[in-house]
């Protein structure tokens, strides 16, 4: 196996490069002087691609297993910033909630003169900024119901995913967000509205998902729209249900804003916002042969029946089902 594929990507901002198999930052092609603990700090900034990361989270990630004082982290934060020099304002601290990194990164070219600091940026290599989850497994029976979302996305800025509530409708909103991510340089954005009580609190929790710095009294919805105008960024909008005209009003004030924000909601129920498409998840499909199986079980199991006598009674079904074939 060639070890270069294996090599983690070199990264680049402004004058700047980072060589993770090195553990190495330059400036202006020059090593900077930096602490492992420092480096380890950076890496979890950019890897978060723009998205705000709480203390603890950075702690937890720097010192595994470990348990330190909050004020071994701001002092790795200073040592980031002094190395960073002018370009110290890259590192962000947001008020209560952690640190961001507001750079714009490029990945660079994988090959073996990159190993000594002569690297060459892959063009249009750029990672956009996005808060949106990592998949922990693969979509699986999903591919055309994605693939419409996709093009529904395409045509119209707002489109809904609707359908039963625990039938997907997040997990394809978040997985057509990380498709439609190179394709939006200000970021792809997740606002969870599930924990939400209030609905006045809509405004707020856009801005807090896509890291927007406004004054506590301006944190009304025109505000919010206001501050996304000349953003070329996708909002997922998910689980809109409790909170639908509020969210519905969020919806039409940031497209009326500006013309290059797309939005995609998911909603047991439809927004009814100017221009929107809605787009129903339905259940998976279950194969013929096994939904015979899924009924015999459901009903044994509604009267009482043993699993031993429901398996029995699923063999014989299926005998009889193919002796009729």
């Amino acid at each position: 196996m060639n070890p270069a594929a294996e090599a983690p990507a070199n990264l680049a901002f402004g004058r700047f490069q980072v060589l993770p198999h090195r553990r190495e930052l330059l400036a202006d092609g020059r090593p900077i002087k930096l602490g492992g603990r420092a480096f380890d700090v950076l890496m979890a900034l950019i890897e978060a691609r723009g998205a705000v990361i709480g203390k603890d989270t950075l702690m937890a990630r720097v010192w595994p297993d470990r348990v330190v004082e909050e004020n071994n982290l701001q002092a790795h934060i200073v040592a980031l910033r002094k190395a960073l020099g002018a370009e110290r304002a890259l590192i962000r601290t947001v008020s209560g909630r952690g640190y961001q990194f507001t750079g714009e990164i490029r990945i660079l070219s994988a090959s073996p003169d990159e190993r000594v600091g002569a690297a060459a940026v892959a063009p249009g290599a750029v990672l956009p900024p996005t808060n949106l989850p990592e998949p922990v497994s693969e979509l699986v029976g999903r591919e055309d119901q994605l693939r419409e979302i996709l093009s529904l996305a395409d045509a119209h800025r707002l489109v809904t995913l609707t359908g039963a509530g625990g039938i997907g409708k997040t997990r394809l909103a978040v997985a057509a967000g990380r498709r439609l991510l190179p394709r939006f340089p200000d970021g792809v954005w997740l606002v969870e509205f599930s924990s939400l009580a209030n609905p006045g609190l809509v405004p707020a929790a856009v801005a807090g998902a896509v890291g927007l710095e406004l004054p506590a009294g301006e944190l009304s919805l025109q505000h919010v729209a206001q501050a996304l105008a000349a953003r070329r960024l996708v909002l997922v909008l998910d689980t809109c249900e409790h909170v639908i005209n509020a969210a519905a009003g969020m919806a039409e004030a940031a497209l009326r804003a500006g013309s290059a924000v797309r939005i995609i909601a998911t909603s047991r129920e439809a927004l009814r916002g100017e221009g929107e498409q809605i787009h129903l998840i339905p259940p998976l499909a279950v194969p013929a042969e096994n939904a015979e199986d899924l009924a015999i079980s459901w009903s044994m199991a509604r009267f009482g029946c043993s699993s031993r006598e429901r398996r029995r009674r699923s063999r014989t079904s299926r005998r009889t089902s193919a002796f009729r074939r």
